[in-house]
């Protein structure tokens, strides 16, 4: 049975001539020491150094009751746990996030670089809301509660499955920070194994057909717009997207290699997790040539840095300029990213490519060749010409098949 009692260490005087009042823990033959924030003097003391002053003894006997009521909590099997480590969970505080799932959360947002955490912060105000309560609790997320919560969400699937897999995502990082189970100290017991976040089908809803492709391709100078009109950046970098193997804003951003011939860089959103770096190389083709050439920049591929103080406000103004292309062509909820989902949903569906082709276009991994791939030396030739076909095919739909290297992506003579 594990034991409580104040100390000091008698060769441990500070210069004040004090020393800091400490709570022995004992069990069995091991000992830890629980320090406090009092110091006694040598008057507090009997001669053989135990505490006699009845005030701090007192406040020893408040923190000794707190440890034993937390210890009872533990459901610990001493024998087999390190005492240092009973000493290390008895220290924390009641309210160090072990308890508490939104405080964790919070500094769990503050401390991530991960890419979206707004959506996070949305998933977790989501959460407030549903319990109407701002203190979430560990224990209040089940399998039951997500279930409910996601239920609660219906109508709305796109935050139906973006919020419920943000919590999950929190709450099961929180169990690997907080849980020790080498050392047996369990403060999450409960797992979210048999609860299943609902997946969106994403590219239903964000990949247009070709005639809206089209549309947007044909799509003129907006009148009297200017040089630095929003709705029509929004189509020439949703068309340099498109024509680009589904470049993302990030990297349209904040590329800087091209040799006249091929735009090569880092996927900003992946490279951090890949050995490779996330490396693709990208032959612009001729019809899309006259856009990279508009819009070049001074050391960067393209001029979006110098004109934007952040790749997020160049995505938000894309974004506000193809609202407005959505309202005038009547395609509802267009967005950058639909260039992307678009081009791999053409390539595969109307153009003949195969998934593994379009996969390697998009620059994702495919798990089952990530060993493979560190034996094979990185060649960009095979989807570059399945971009060519792909390109020629949506060309030849727009009726400018035969003419890619004399008009502008708009289908006008250079």
């Amino acid at each position: 049975m594990a034991t409580f009692k104040p100390t000091v260490k008698k060769e441990k005087m500070r210069k004040d001539k004090t020393w800091k009042v400490l709570i022995r823990l004992t069990h069995g033959k091991r000992v830890a020491y629980l320090p406090t924030s009092m110091y006694v003097s040598k008057k507090d003391m009997t001669a053989s150094f135990r505490i006699k002053n009845q005030i701090v003894l007192d406040r020893c006997d408040e923190l000794i009751r707190e440890y034993r009521a937390r210890l009872a909590t533990l459901d610990l099997e001493f024998n087999d746990l390190p005492i240092e480590a009973i000493a290390a969970r008895l220290k924390e505080k009641a309210t160090d996030g072990g308890d508490s799932f939104t405080e964790y959360a919070g500094r769990w947002m503050a401390s991530t670089s991960i890419k979206g955490i707004r959506n996070y912060k949305s998933a977790v105000n989501a959460l407030r809301a549903f319990f109407g309560k701002d203190n979430i609790l560990f224990t209040d997320i089940t399998a039951n509660t997500m279930k409910a919560f996601g239920d609660s969400l219906a109508g709305k699937p796109r935050a139906q499955s973006l919020y419920t897999n943000g919590i999950v995502k929190i709450f099961n990082d929180a169990r690997d920070q907080l849980n020790d189970e080498d050392s047996g100290i369990i403060k999450i017991k409960h797992s979210l194994k048999k609860y299943s976040a609902p997946r969106q089908n994403v590219a239903e809803k964000r990949a247009l057909d070709i005639a809206d492709i089209i549309k947007i391709m044909r799509l003129p100078d907006k009148p009297n717009g200017g040089a630095v009109c929003r709705r029509d950046l929004a189509r020439d970098c949703f068309l340099l997207s498109f024509f680009l193997m589904g470049m993302n804003s990030a990297d349209l951003y904040s590329a800087t290699e091209y040799d006249g011939e091929c735009i090569t860089y880092q996927r900003t959103k992946t490279k951090g997790r890949r050995a490779d770096k996330a490396v693709i190389s990208v032959r612009v083709h001729p019809a899309i040539k006259p856009l990279v050439d508009k819009y070049r920049g001074k050391g960067a591929v393209f001029c979006f840095c110098q004109r934007y103080s952040s790749a997020a406000d160049f995505n938000r103004a894309i974004n506000i300029g193809l609202k407005e292309i959505g309202t005038e062509l009547g395609i509802e909820g267009l967005q950058f990213y639909a260039a992307r989902h678009s081009m791999a949903t053409i390539a595969v569906n109307e153009a003949g490519i195969s998934k593994y082709v379009v996969n390697d276009m998009l620059n994702h991994v495919e798990p089952s060749m990530r060993v493979t791939d560190l034996y094979i030396k990185k060649d960009f030739t095979a989807i570059n010409e399945a971009n060519y076909s792909l390109i020629g095919y949506v060309l030849g739909k727009a009726g400018l098949a035969g003419e890619t290297a004399k008009v502008s992506i708009k289908g006008k003579e250079k």
